[in-house]
């Protein structure tokens, strides 16, 4: 797969993306692969987009819809898996999922609304949840997703890039989506052989995810994600997580497609041993003050990574001034455009109907504080 060509066009100004020389998708991919597009790349999420008259707005001021979407389908073979949905709170719902193994019956619980989910009570319980867990894992079955996916890429023309379903390291996606940090903190201390065990189990699982990656149409993915240094030390990280991501690179690199890590929190405590990696790109990167790094530091940690700045969510309770002052002192931070991506790829306070485009339009308005 051949990916897009970086082009030098300079600080074009003009507020519709019809005025401008590249596409937002070509910008997104310039910026993504280190380049310096002919204007800053702007980026956000379709599950985070308002909605309406808001939507076409966003999209006229040359963002990129990062359209979140996957390149398979899962099915479980010879395991029953039940969804029970109800009411949960304004526009919530809440999901219970109940898999039937012949090693005993797990329960999951979810929290859903439009745009995200939350884990309320995690499949594993006890130790005694091991081989009914291993039962779930090895009964996932993937099958090719592609079309739909091309159809996601393409949902708003030229202005809108499809982005894989991300992939865990097997130790991560146990914290993430099957133990949380507290079963999972006692499990390595009381268990580690058999957290062992399901690692290599779950890492079967992951290389398939991996390979559909390879076969895909997708420009990137994101492999690693949501790692949080609270829980992820040197050393763990070391033995862990960065074989994996070693691997996953090599892997979809060999097929043309960038490789991210989604790293929105306190990334300070573990920069040094990203920057060890070869990702290509940082995603969902948040600046203070929501979190301590500031993107100039992360330049500094991160040399030749793209970093996609997620603009702070708590920035949206400022009141208009104020954050057009923020928009000005973050682009001052930046510096220059090249291999950078600013936009929204987090939730927000009141879904920013009435911040995101004033953000917008104040970060098109100081771009050419940038070179």
């Amino acid at each position: 797969m051949d990916l897009v060509r970086t082009r030098n066009k300079g600080s074009a100004r003009a507020q519709n993306v019809n005025d401008r020389a590249e596409s937002p998708r070509m910008r997104f991919l310039t910026a993504i692969q280190g380049g310096s597009p002919d204007a800053l790349a702007l980026s956000i999420w379709n599950n985070k987009l308002p909605g309406d008259e808001l939507d076409r707005q966003i999209l006229d001021l040359g963002v990129c819809v990062v359209v979140k979407s996957s390149v398979w389908r899962m099915e479980y073979e010879g395991v029953k898996v039940e969804h029970q949905d109800m009411p949960y709170g304004a526009g919530q719902i809440r999901r219970t999922i109940t898999y039937h193994t012949k090693y005993g019956t797990l329960r999951e619980v979810k929290v859903i609304e439009p745009g995200t989910s939350w884990v309320r009570e995690f499949v594993f319980k006890s130790p005694e949840d091991y081989r009914a867990l291993e039962t779930i894992i090895t009964a996932r079955c993937y099958e090719p997703d592609f079309l739909r996916f091309r159809k996601d890429d393409e949902r708003y023309g030229d202005g809108s890039i499809a982005r894989p379903a991300t992939i865990h390291s097997p130790f991560q996606e146990l914290i993430y989506e099957f133990m949380g940090m507290e079963a999972f903190s006692m499990e390595y201390l009381v268990n580690p052989g058999r957290l062992s065990d399901l690692e290599q189990v779950l890492a079967e699982d992951w290389s398939k995810r991996v390979e559909m990656v390879q076969r895909s149409p997708a420009r990137y993915s994101v492999i690693e994600g949501n790692t949080d240094a609270r829980m992820v030390g040197p050393d763990m990280f070391l033995n862990h997580y960065h074989p994996y991501i070693k691997e996953a690179c090599k892997r979809v690199h060999s097929k043309g497609i960038l490789a991210g890590a989604h790293l929105d929190s306190d990334n300070r405590q573990l920069a040094n041993q990203f920057n060890q990696t070869d990702i290509d790109l940082v995603e969902s990167f948040t600046p203070p003050p929501d979190c301590p790094m500031s993107v100039s530091e992360a330049r500094k940690a991160w040399p030749g990574k793209a970093i996609q700045v997620h603009f702070p969510s708590s920035v949206h309770l400022y009141d208009g001034e104020r954050m057009k002052a923020f928009c000005r002192s973050l682009l001052d931070d930046l510096g220059m455009k090249q291999g950078v991506v600013v936009g929204i790829s987090e939730d927000l306070p009141g879904k920013g109907i009435n911040t995101l485009v004033p953000m917008f339009r104040n970060l098109r308005e100081f771009e050419h504080r940038l070179h």
